[in-house]
């Protein structure tokens, strides 16, 4: 299954992100991202995309080429018409995104998304493709108002292994100084 279009909208009655994306099988797949699944992979991206460019490159190259790489994409955005299609694997109706992980691999990065029932939806992106992914995500961000950032974090970068998983549940509370707690990634 190759993946031939994304597409996001921010849906405000449900204040979630409906991510679609459509298979050269004309198969179309429909989810919900809420606004911790929008932050977190958004932060997934930003650390495979580094860790990509890491296997030819410094660290801090590595960096500034991403995020050179993301700066032009935005420059010259390459937004289309989504183009439905005929057959819907998970149903019409999208499905809520539990938790994600993203690892890298050489010829590939695997997007796993963890949806109801224990079910995982992997996706094979390339370079481009987590690009493109991001940029849509932080234009419907924007759009969305939600003011995420992707928090400047020191990248875990070591051969093959996986960007850590994030699980997603209820945010725990700040402590008695008001200083929030740290998200903890599986």
């Amino acid at each position: 299954m190759s993946i031939t279009q994304f597409n996001a909208t921010y849906v405000q009655e449900e204040d979630r992100v409906m991510f679609r994306f459509n298979t050269s099988a004309s198969q179309e797949y429909r989810l919900w991202f809420t606004r911790l699944v929008v932050r977190d992979l958004l932060r997934l991206i930003d650390q495979g995309s580094v860790q990509v460019l890491a296997r030819e490159h410094p660290v801090e190259q590595a960096k500034a080429i991403a995020e050179f790489k993301q700066q032009a994409k935005a420059a010259n955005p390459q937004f289309t018409t989504f183009v439905p299609a005929t057959q819907f694997p998970l149903g019409a109706d999208p499905v809520l995104v539990h938790g994600m992980r993203l690892t890298v691999q050489p010829e590939h990065t695997a997007l796993e998304l963890l949806i109801p029932k224990g079910q995982v939806l992997a996706m094979r992106l390339t370079e481009d493709m987590l690009g493109q992914v991001r940029l849509l995500l932080q234009t419907i961000e924007q759009r969305a108002q939600w003011g995420l950032t992707t928090p400047a974090e020191p990248h875990a970068l070591a051969g093959d292994t996986p960007v850590p998983a994030v699980k997603l549940g209820p945010e725990p509370e700040a402590d008695a100084a008001g200083t929030p707690p740290k998200k903890l990634l599986h």
